[in-house]
Formats: structure tokens, C-alpha cells, sequence
């Protein structure tokens, strides 16, 4: 017989965890399935391991940058070993001391090593252990999509998974792609000295921000040697000596171009295969994400999923808390628990940041709002003079006549801490009003969002 458990979570990522604490900590007994690391993507092979890099590189880039300053820095060449060491470390100790410890000292959860694949609704088969719950929560996550392109599978190719767990840093790179992971990662490597080329099929960086700020953040990237193109439609690949090359078309023109290594960053796609959720009927979209309700239930009675498994918006925070929508409505279906992504912020770990909140102008007037937005250079900031960080800028876009804050993008240094009195403002029905009368430290760049904020009152005529 199948041992029984009030709860079985396929994962132990940051969506898997933040399920299984709070299911545990109202009695239930809890297993979670993992096939590998413990901590998911986020910990292992995202977030943690790339935004060590990023942020060394931050540093080595402004030890250089700082002599035009008179700073007498010199930056040699990058310590490879000693960064990659680091950069392990610090997965490590994350993995040993908060979810390794959450694991250890969180009563009534437990793992389960191994591939979890359903063989009934609510039986789950691992390796040739055989366990069941009444209710299962699906939070695999995603990996790196990898898309068919002839000659793919005769280069070593990389993705964001593997490209950071190189020994060191290529000398050239042509990153596919023009979203989140290649303008990080993009970055990164290219102040580590890498030559860098990003392709993007589309016209524009980073398809839901204001072309003000990306236009910005494409002349910073090629100011520090990394090249842009756009409309990139890709048709082969080919290993050429030590070289790969790449062939395709931009605006209908034949391009190539090689270079040592050849990195894929176009997109995530779903860890739903080989779980057997097909044979249990769990019913997926055409992308192969899993399709769920507003309280996060699938389309099978007792199975709910949350995380990167189920889609947008694709980050660690969100997934947490949609797996705490689908626990509290595992414990009171009465409740009818939801989430609206329209309060979760987002950042891109860029440098100087992106960052965003709430609704863009085109999307509030489709949902039925009048409203106004107004743009915020950085250059009337008073702290990014001090800085002499001038590029980026704030956008506010607000409700007529209210003033109530519908939605803030910001591209500015340490804008990803910044987004969150946005993100306040737009879940709580603040107003530009309230942003202009909270007293703001002087000078600092979220002094920014309170100059946006007043201007958009002075053209709404609320002040």
C-alpha cells in the first residue's frame, strides 16, 4: 500500500517551500518530490548563482569606471577561479541555511528524493516508492527553452543554466535573445570582457517597458562595447573550427557572424513532461504550461499548481505567493484565495535597474481607465548627479480624476528596492498626492517617483 500524506508537492523550490510551510504549519503532513538540487531553479541555476556574477561585475565595472572620478583603482584581470568559487559558495550556503534548515526544523514536512511521475490522480510513483496524497500541489517550475534550429545539436551550445557554470569568461558571445536573462547576463559578461552580440527577432529590448527607458538602456549597452541588433530571424547554426557560426536574416538582409560560444535566452518553457500529468488528465496550454483557476487548481479535482509550472509572470516571489493561494484554499475552499499579478513588482538586474509595477498606459485605457502618464527623466534627480548616473528615468501613469497610481516603470540605480513604495501605492489605492506630501530622504533616487508623482498631480490640476 502507498504511504499517505495530507499533501504531496512535486518540487522544493521557493514556490514548493513556501507551500509546504504554511500547509505544514496548520497540521498537515507534507511530502515534497525532488529529482535534484534542493532550492529549485532560483537557488541552484537562476537567480542566486547570476546575480553573484552580476553583482561582482557591478563592482569590477565601477573600480574602472571610478578613475574618471580620480580614483586611483586599477582593475586587472578577473580572478576566474576565485569568482566561480564564490559564486558556489554562496548557492551552497543559501541552500544549507534556508531551505536545508527550513527542511530540518519545519515539523510535519518531509522529502522524497527522486523523478515524480502520476500514475493516478492522486498517486504519485518515485523510483519504486509509491506514495499518495489527498491533495498535490505541481510546482516543477520551468528551464531554459530551447528552440529547433537546424545544426543546434552539433555545437556546444549554452544556456542560462550552463553558461554559469563555466570555468571562466568566453571571449565572444552571441546571446539569442533580447529579454531579462540576455540583457543580465549580457551585461555581466561583457564587463568581464567578453565580446558580446544580443539578437533579437523583435524591434525593441524588453517587450513590456517603455521604449523611453530601453532606447536608454540599448545606447548604455553598446557604450560599454556590447552590440544590439534587432528583427533577427535565425536559419542555421555551424561549428567552424573553435568558432560557431551563426546564419540568418535581419530585415530580409543575409547576415553571419561567429563567435566562441553561442547562448540561447529565449525564454523559459515548463517542467511538465515526463510527469505523467497528460495520462491523469491535467490540462495543459499550447506552450505546455499548466492551465489553472483564479484559486490555483487544475483542471483535475485535488491537484493545484503554482510557480513558474503555471506561467507568467515567471518570478521566485510570485510563485511563492500563489502557492500560498492554492494552500489556503486547500484549507478553506470557502475562502476562494486569488492573486492579481497587477501588485507584484518586477525587476530586470540590469545596471543602472529596471524595474515595474501595476499597469502600463496602453494597458490601463484597454482595461476601461482614463488616465495620465508623464515621464521623469533621471537628470532631475538630484542624487543621480551626486552619482553622475543620469541615465533613466521614472514613469507614473495615474487615474483621472482621482489621481489614484495605476502603474510605475523605473530604469534607475537600485530601482528594484525603489519599486516597492510604488508597488504600496498601487495595491493600497494611493494617490499622486499621497506620494508628493510623504516627506522623501534628500537627496536619493526614490526622491525620483515623488518629482514624477508631482508632476502628474500639476498636469491633472490636483495641486
Amino acid at each position: 500500500m502507498p504511504e499517505n500524506y495530507d499533501l504531496l508537492i512535486l518540487g522544493s523550490g521557493t514556490t514548493a517551500f513556501a507551500g509546504g510551510r504554511l500547509a505544514a504549519a496548520n497540521g498537515l503532513r507534507v511530502l515534497m518530490i525532488e529529482q535534484s538540487h534542493l532550492g529549485g531553479t532560483c537557488v541552484n541555476w537562476g537567480c542566486v548563482p547570476s546575480k553573484s556574477l552580476i553583482h561582482k561585475a557591478e563592482m569590477y565595472h565601477a573600480a574602472r569606471k571610478g578613475r574618471g572620478w580620480g580614483l586611483n583603482l586599477h582593475a586587472g584581470d578577473p580572478d576566474c577561479p576565485t569568482l566561480m568559487r564564490l559564486k558556489r559558495e554562496a548557492v551552497e550556503n543559501l541552500r544549507e541555511s534556508h531551505y536545508q534548515f527550513e527542511l530540518d526544523h519545519t515539523e510535519g514536512l518531509e522529502l522524497l528524493r527522486g523523478h515524480a511521475r502520476f500514475i493516478a490522480p492522486h498517486e504519485v510513483e518515485v523510483g519504486a516508492e509509491v506514495v499518495r496524497g489527498e491533495k498535490v500541489l505541481i510546482a516543477t517550475g520551468g528551464k531554459p527553452r530551447i528552440v529547433p534550429i537546424p545544426g543546434l545539436d552539433q555545437v556546444n551550445y549554452l544556456t542560462s543554466y550552463s553558461a554559469l557554470h563555466l570555468p571562466c569568461f568566453p571571449k565572444s558571445l552571441i546571446m539569442l535573445g533580447g529579454g531579462v536573462v540576455s540583457l543580465e547576463m549580457g551585461q555581466m559578461f561583457a564587463r568581464f570582457g567578453t565580446e558580446v552580440t544580443i539578437l533579437e527577432r523583435g524591434p525593441k529590448l524588453l517587450a513590456e517597458f517603455d521604449p523611453r527607458l530601453t532606447e536608454q538602456f540599448r545606447a548604455l549597452l553598446e557604450s560599454e562595447g556590447v552590440r544590439v541588433l534587432f528583427n533577427f530571424t535565425t536559419e542555421r547554426v555551424e561549428k567552424r573550427g573553435e568558432q560557431t557560426s551563426l546564419f540568418g536574416q535581419i530585415n530580409g538582409s543575409p547576415v553571419g557572424m561567429s563567435a566562441e560560444r553561442l547562448m540561447l535566452a529565449v525564454g523559459t518553457q515548463p517542467a511538465t513532461v515526463g510527469i505523467g500529468l497528460e495520462e491523469i488528465g491535467v490540462e495543459l496550454d499550447a506552450a505546455g504550461f499548466i492551465k489553472v483557476d483564479a484559486q490555483q487548481r487544475t483542471s483535475v479535482p485535488g491537484i493545484w499548481a503554482a510557480g513558474d509550472v503555471t506561467g507568467g509572470p515567471l518570478i521566485a516571489p510570485a510563485g511563492a505567493r500563489e502557492a500560498h493561494v492554492a494552500v489556503q484554499n486547500m484549507l478553506y475552499p470557502e475562502a476562494n484565495q486569488s492573486i492579481d499579478h497587477r501588485y507584484s513588482p518586477m525587476a530586470v538586474f540590469v545596471d543602472p535597474e529596471f524595474a515595474t509595477v501595476g499597469l502600463t498606459h496602453d494597458q490601463a485605457l484597454e482595461a476601461g481607465l482614463d488616465v495620465v502618464t508623464n515621464y521623469l527623466p533621471l537628470d532631475r534627480v538630484p542624487k543621480a548627479h551626486v552619482m553622475n548616473e543620469l541615465q533613466g528615468g521614472v514613469l507614473l501613469t495615474a487615474e483621472k480624476p482621482t489621481g489614484r497610481v495605476i502603474g510605475v516603470q523605473m530604469l534607475a540605480p537600485r530601482a528594484a528596492d525603489i519599486i516597492h513604495e510604488a508597488t504600496l501605492a498601487v495595491r493600497f489605492g494611493l494617490t499622486v498626492c499621497d506620494l508628493v506630501t510623504t516627506v522623501h530622504v534628500y537627496p536619493s533616487i526614490s526622491d525620483g517617483l515623488r518629482l514624477a508623482a508631482r508632476d502628474n498631480a500639476r498636469l491633472q490640476g490636483l495641486m
